[in-house]
């Protein structure tokens, strides 16, 4: 998933004042040419109170990540050796001016204080910004969201809205190996701060992580992700020190967690070993997001771009074919279709170290 951010300043409908400001542009940086051999740098980000990928699965992984890379997209990818580390210290990482610059496009669901007529001006004028076709939309949402289909794209945001903050709360219920809940007071869970690694000093262009990522925001919010409770299972974000000035992160609790709330979004029970396999797989579609700058072609199934429904993973793998659906074949696998974006602004707050 490749939440890119608006440009312009964006000013929703009702608001005091904007939440995602600043001085956007888009990144210098061309995609790399199909057949190119990479190497991407690789760090693992541990919350010990959820279950997590052995070392061993974690090689599946990224094996599985390599092979689908080749045969979705024609490219070899090798990955340094896996460093290990923790969540806490992965957010130390972020600048506290951009922190605090950040809060404000967050929907506090946590405490209830959130804003929901916000929240749905946030997700239309995103999906306006991507030009996002309500045909394609829905061709992917409709079977999830209630009632009779919406007729335009401020109408879905409306009831993906309604289906988002349903599900968001149903997550709050359930419970980590502790007893306490995986979505706990800490800030962990916040994809607005994941979103924000790479404007600190992280040296790494992939981070996998056993967090569970679970929000809303006022903007950038993915079909994919609202349908599903604001689950983020991965994404690529602008990083400053990746030479392709973003990376990726990616939550391996989808695949992992055996709560009645995933397994009801999943297709089955995985074993590890298949868990792993998939996880790697789908690594590989925020891989295609990093190194090629694609876009999402909703519904396409053949399409290793197109996000799984749901956590429908195993479903989603065996449809992909890359030779039905090659880079080029389609305007959202057009190479470059989603150049990265940053915001000037909170590059000035933290020079480059």
């Amino acid at each position: 998933m490749k939440r890119p951010f608006l440009i312009l300043v964006l000013v929703l409908l009702g608001c005091s004042k904007p939440v995602v400001t600043g001085d956007w542009k888009n990144a210098p940086v061309d995609p790399i040419k199909p057949g190119a051999i990479v190497k991407l740098r690789v760090a693992y980000a541990n919350n010990p109170r959820l279950a997590r990928f052995s070392p061993d699965h974690l090689r599946i992984v990224l094996a599985s990540a390599q092979l689908t890379m080749w045969k979705n997209f024609g490219t070899f990818v090798e990955f340094t050796d896996i460093t290990e580390t923790g969540v806490e210290q992965m957010f130390a990482l972020i600048p506290s001016p951009i922190r605090a610059a950040r809060v404000e496009s967050i929907y506090d669901f946590k405490s209830g204080t959130g804003d929901r007529r916000m929240l749905a001006e946030g997700i239309n004028n995103t999906l306006t910004e991507r030009k996002t076709k309500l045909e394609d939309a829905l061709t992917f949402a409709a079977p999830y969201l209630p009632g009779s289909p919406p007729k335009d794209l401020m109408a879905l945001s409306e009831s993906l809205t309604k289906v988002m903050l349903e599900r968001l709360e149903q997550w709050r219920h359930v419970m980590a190996a502790d007893g306490a809940p995986v979505l706990d007071a800490s800030p962990y869970n916040e994809w607005v701060y994941w979103d924000t690694l790479g404007y600190g000093n992280l040296q790494y262009d992939l981070v996998l992580t056993n967090q569970f990522i679970a929000s809303a925001e006022y903007y950038g919010v993915d079909i994919h992700s609202a349908i599903r409770g604001g689950v983020t299972v991965g994404t690529t974000s602008y990083s400053r020190n990746s030479p392709y000035a973003s990376y990726v992160f990616m939550s391996t609790f989808p695949f992992t967690d055996n709560s009645g709330n995933t397994r009801q979004l999943r297709d089955g029970d995985y074993s590890e070993e298949l868990a792993a396999e998939l996880a790697g797989a789908y690594l590989a579609h925020e891989i295609g997001h990093l190194l090629f700058q694609l876009g999402h072609p909703f519904g396409q199934k053949a399409c290793a771009m197109n996000p799984v429904s749901m956590l429908r993973f195993r479903e989603w793998y065996t449809q992909i074919n890359g030779k039905e659906c090659p880079i080029g074949s389609r305007p959202e696998m057009r190479a470059g279709a989603i150049p990265p974006s940053f915001n000037g602004d909170w590059l000035k707050l933290t020079p480059a170290p």
